[in-house]
């Protein structure tokens, strides 16, 4: 069941990315959009079934920076 969820989870993203780019997550359209709708679902039944995501150290650089852009500090 994980395989085909993270296998959609990836073409979603893929198609995150052509529709909104790289880093369609800071992009405004992307939220609420049927593609942002259905990574959501798909995200809540990894997580229901007790999926964990762990970040790469090059995400969380990128997430800090992002941050730090938006005048926010992670928490430790």
């Amino acid at each position: 069941m994980y395989d085909d969820l993270l296998l959609m989870r990836d073409i979603l993203c893929d198609i995150a990315s052509e529709l909104y780019g790289d880093l369609y997550v800071c992009n405004d359209n992307f939220w609420g959009s049927p593609t942002e709708k259905e990574m959501y679902k798909v995200e809540e039944s990894l997580s229901n079934l007790g999926f964990v995501y762990t970040p790469s150290p090059e995400m969380m650089t990128l997430v800090d920076m992002m941050a730090q852009e938006k005048g926010y500090k992670r928490r430790d």
